[in-house]
């Protein structure tokens, strides 16, 4: 069992209409129940949240937070190589770290009180994190950094407010895969370049984002490596085809997908200007290319099994 020392909470109350605030309770309850010192790092709005959660982690044994990936990606951002334990209550609408990270999914009150009893326990394990470079600093991420058209399809897919779940993703995706063709770059892995003219180029330490669309299939978060799926260039119609495939992860083998793996990953825009800006974990993490991404073995402790 671990020693009662201080817990930091972040909490979305809006997160899964409302699933969120309800979680957020029971997981401050059940910690204070069992001897925990429990301090509600929750803010107005998620950039003030992110700041906060990093500033403070080095005061608490662990970090707990309850809601989508948003607020998932600040507490990945606040404990990654700290040693800090994260515990993930997932209460979004897409919950993809949490789905790559096989945590389980659907009842977030249930999985409040189960990452409570696990920090009580001491039950914890340790998985990757990547960490990234870019002109403006650094950064880190949990699942999936996208690049491309798929980077587009999450900025559309955050600015709307319906549907919700992973229905505006999907609608999102159609509407930019009808016009989007492909950019120029540059992906140097572990010192080998390749220059291509890619749909999207994604750097993946879980399987999925957009809502469980699994875009690397067999992405392990425990073996140290990143794995980068290159879809060519494509045209609407074939774009549009590929697109149910990859929720399904069985367009990995088909001619236009590559899959590499590599440590180390600099993603460079060869076209004029600086290309559109990347996503990591659903979240805006560059004003542009390029990123340097490296994968950071053993770097987050999730509460758990």
């Amino acid at each position: 069992m671990v020693s009662l020392g201080r817990v930091g909470l972040l909490v979305n109350p809006t997160a899964g209409r409302g699933d969120g605030r309800a979680a957020g309770t029971r997981v401050l309850q059940t910690l204070r129940s069992l001897g925990h010192d429990v301090t509600d790092l929750s803010g107005p709005d998620l950039p003030e949240v992110s700041r906060t959660a990093r500033e403070r982690t080095g005061e608490f044994e662990a970090l707990v937070v309850v809601g989508g990936d948003g607020i998932v990606h600040a507490g990945v951002e606040a404990v990654a190589g700290t040693g800090t334990a994260l515990g993930i209550v997932p209460a979004g609408t897409g919950n993809d770290i949490a789905r790559g990270l096989d945590l389980p999914l659907g009842d977030p009150v249930a999985a409040a009180e189960s990452v409570a009893r696990a920090l009580h326990a001491g039950r914890h394990r340790t998985v990757d994190a990547v960490r990234v470079e870019h002109a403006g600093g650094t950064g880190w991420f949990a699942s999936i950094l996208a690049s491309g058209v798929d980077a587009l399809i999450n900025e559309r897919a955050n600015a709307w407010r319906w549907p919700r779940g992973p229905a505006r993703y999907t609608l999102a995706a159609l509407r930019e895969l009808a016009v989007v063709r492909g950019l120029p770059v540059r992906v140097t892995l572990d010192g080998v370049a390749h220059e291509l003219d890619a749909l999207l180029v994604a750097v993946a330490n879980t399987r999925c984002y957009g809502g469980g669309i699994r875009m690397a299939p067999d992405a392990d978060p425990t073996d140290g490596l990143l794995e980068v799926v290159v879809v060519d260039r494509l045209s609407p119609v074939a774009a549009l085809q590929l697109f149910p495939r990859a929720r399904k992860g069985t367009h990995v083998g088909l001619p236009e997908v590559t899959v590499h793996r590599g440590r180390r990953v600099l993603l460079e825009f060869l076209g004029s200007g600086f290309g559109w800006p990347p996503y990591a974990d659903g979240e805006p993490i560059a004003s542009h290319l390029p990123v340097l991404c490296e994968a950071a073995p053993g770097a987050l402790v999730i509460l758990g099994p």
